[in-house]
């Protein structure tokens, strides 16, 4: 976790501070410099998790780097750049970092557009949720090449400072969590197909491989399988053939499963073989008419 804020913070203030600070000698070094850089930072703001440090900070950043770049640019001289070394050096660098993370945006941003055929469903929970993993793109969403995860959701909770959990709390501690014993609600009208709720739930960092959904209900909603996974040892509230309406209630969040953390996972598939989960194939999904991607905050209060 102190890997990723320090990454969040470090990064960005130290290139911010470049920008600032150091003298260009020329108006089109000064505009490449902040192009380069700012280019690594749109990068860091699409695809780190922010839920760690605050999603907040992806306001803020950008705010701050409108300020860097003013700041450089009345710092620009006509003193001379350095030897043409020097000169080549930074060229180089600066023009493949461009070309470098052109590629990443690309990919980065291609998880934002919404795929044809979507399934609608409402919010899962009955409170806000930020989006850990969600999105078209491998750099946005770590089940994006796990068959039949591709579009799937894994969503935590969001405390007023934009953590997903207490930010010098323990790790161990499951209640530190925000979304931990959360209630998970129905998102579609269906029949429950599959229930399990004898797993227990681990203390991070041990993880399920045996049974990475953990705690799981499948629901068949038009046609379609949608899982809800690591839910509460024994808060699973429906049973095999019940029917279920929209908002009713299913379980409670837990940390059952393969997973590193309490978080609710939600996916949408084909069926495939009866009463199985994880043999389908992928279904793209939308939250309230809206196709969530890593960091994307939906407000229910």
């Amino acid at each position: 976790m102190w890997f990723a804020v320090l990454i969040q913070i470090v990064v960005p203030t130290i290139l911010l501070l470049v920008i600032a600070v150091q003298r260009q000698s020329s108006h089109v070094r000064w505009l490449v410099t902040c192009l380069s850089f700012g280019m690594v930072i749109a990068y860091l703001l699409l695809t780190a998790r922010w839920d760690i440090s605050s999603v907040y900070l992806r306001i803020v950043i950008p705010i701050a780097f409108v300020a860097a770049a003013v700041a450089g640019y009345k710092r620009v001289t006509n003193a001379d750049a350095g030897g043409r070394f020097q000169a080549a050096v930074y060229w180089l660098v600066s023009l493949s970092l461009i070309v470098a993370m052109s590629g990443y945006l690309w990919f980065s941003l291609r998880g934002y557009l919404l795929p044809d055929e979507a399934l609608d469903l409402q919010p899962p929970l009955t409170e806000s949720f930020i989006v850990l993993n969600g999105g078209d793109s491998p750099f946005t969403n770590a089940h994006f090449r796990v068959r039949p995860q591709n579009f799937a959701l894994d969503i935590v909770g969001i405390n007023a400072f934009g953590n997903r959990a207490a930010l010098f709390g323990d790790s161990r501690d499951l209640q530190s969590y925000v979304i931990y014993g959360a209630p998970v609600i129905s998102p579609c009208d269906g029949k429950i197909s599959v229930v399990v709720n004898d797993r227990p739930d681990l203390i991070p960092p041990a993880r399920d491989t045996e049974g990475p959904a953990g705690n799981h209900v499948l629901i068949e909603c038009r046609g379609i399988e949608v899982l809800l996974a690591h839910m509460q040892h024994g808060s699973v509230a429906v049973a095999v053939n019940d029917t279920v309406t929209t908002g009713d209630l299913i379980g409670m969040v837990g940390n059952s499963g393969n997973t590193t953390e309490p978080h609710l996972h939600i996916h949408a598939e084909k069926p495939g073989q009866p009463g199985v989960i994880l043999d389908g194939q992928a279904v793209p999904i939308t939250i309230g008419g809206r196709f969530l991607v890593r960091n994307s905050v939906f407000r229910l209060d």
